[in-house]
């Protein structure tokens, strides 16, 4: 099976055929970059446009990572934490085994201290975490993993590779392999830093 990599030349300015399908209709096909360097560009039709909406990178990333986040969200409520909600997903993308400040774990999920206090206040009434107040500053708490905070990123990290073989399974492992290395690859190439806030934040596109 031929590389994803096949599919654009070195100059990267090849055209780029995109194919929608519709239920009882072929696949039509619109190629985008052919009359970029073009002085008048073609008029283009109302579904032409939704084509593009539809089957633009930026819909197409955020589509999956949309239905990647449910599945995985998903697993992990069937693994015995159905109190898990998707706002907490700040707390465990943040949380430290070493532990660490609800200031920073605030500033690097993109969010208030105060939402983040009320949402490791929860974890801590499950027992997930605890908290002590900063000894360099008593108006900063430093948040602490228990053990069963341990077994709750365990599960967190399982959901993940559950939800990864959902999509290995549409595309084959080598697909999905493939997919990680060229979205590592723009990531590094831009420099592209973590998103603050998760999905469920952010508007959806339209």
């Amino acid at each position: 099976m031929g590389s994803l990599f096949d599919k654009i030349g070195p100059g990267g300015n090849r055209p780029v055929a995109l194919s929608l399908v519709k239920s009882g209709q072929p696949a039509r096909r619109l190629e985008l970059g052919k009359h970029m360097n073009d002085k008048q560009q073609p008029a283009l039709a109302d579904e032409d446009f939704d084509h593009i909406r539809q089957t633009n990178l930026g819909r197409l990333i955020e589509d999956v990572h949309f239905f990647f986040d449910k599945q995985a969200m998903m697993y992990l409520r069937q693994s015995d934490y159905p109190m898990i909600k998707s706002a907490d997903a700040h707390v465990m993308r943040t949380m430290q085994m070493e532990g660490t400040r609800v200031t920073d774990m605030a500033r690097q999920a993109g969010i208030s201290k105060q939402a983040m206090s009320k949402l490791v206040a929860g974890f801590v009434d499950h027992g997930f975490l605890d908290w002590s107040r900063d000894p360099n500053d008593k108006r900063n708490r430093i948040v602490n993993v228990t053990e069963a905070g341990r077994k709750l990123l365990d599960c967190g990290i399982a959901a993940l590779r559950k939800a990864e073989n959902d999509i290995s399974d549409i595309v084959g492992v080598e697909g999905l392999e493939q997919f990680r290395q060229l979205l590592l690859s723009i990531k590094l190439a831009k420099n592209i830093r973590p998103s603050p806030s998760h999905p469920r934040d952010r508007k959806r596109r339209v």
